[in-house]
């Protein structure tokens, strides 16, 4: 077994949150397991194509058997994933980090709220429950790539974020986000 898995983690299979969004809706979270391929398959319906395409990169109306199996079966500790449900059968939100490879102590972000729970502050409020899981992993920063149009989370990133480096590249926006300073609010 290895030495992370042998870590205790307040982000585990136990894991239950449940927290009020600015609209006053309450939703539960807790990680992803196997059994909610078909919560994500439904919640691809529940995205606007526009969302999809900045979550994605590309256009995409639907998940693969295959995709569906990489998003719900993770390690919990190099690929975690932590999804918001709002009652037993609605997934309105999901977060995970996958790491880089070999290098254990980098991961890539990727948030993903359906349009109707955008704008309440479930994005915030998963984001920075995926940074104190990965930091409780020992991941020192996120890097990812997203569109450069990508505004609303560009906004996200400076709200969790205190110090983030952007790099335009064309229609693209890299970033790096060390996870070792926490943003005092």
């Amino acid at each position: 077994m290895s030495r992370e898995k042998q870590k205790s983690y307040r982000f585990d299979n136990e894991y239950r949150e449940i927290v009020r969004l600015s609209d006053k809706t309450q939703v539960t979270l807790r990680l992803v397991v196997p059994a909610d391929k078909l919560l994500l398959a439904r919640g691809m319906d529940n995205f606007s194509a526009e969302s999809r395409y900045r979550r994605f990169l590309a256009s995409k109306n639907a998940l693969t058997d295959a995709e569906l199996q990489y998003l719900t079966e993770v390690d919990g500790v190099h690929h975690f994933a932590i999804g918001a449900l709002h009652g037993p059968n609605d997934g309105v939100g999901v977060a995970r980090f996958v790491c880089f490879g070999d290098n254990r102590d980098i991961a890539e972000p990727a948030i993903a709220v359906i349009d109707r729970y955008q704008n309440k502050g479930l994005g915030k409020i998963l984001f920075t429950r995926l940074m104190a899981a990965a930091r409780e992993r020992g991941i020192e920063r996120f890097h990812g790539v997203m569109l450069a149009s990508n505004e609303p989370m560009k906004h996200l990133l400076h709200a969790v974020g205190q110090k983030i480096c952007f790099e335009y590249k064309g229609s693209l926006l890299e970033f790096e986000m060390p996870l070792n300073v926490r943003k005092v609010e």
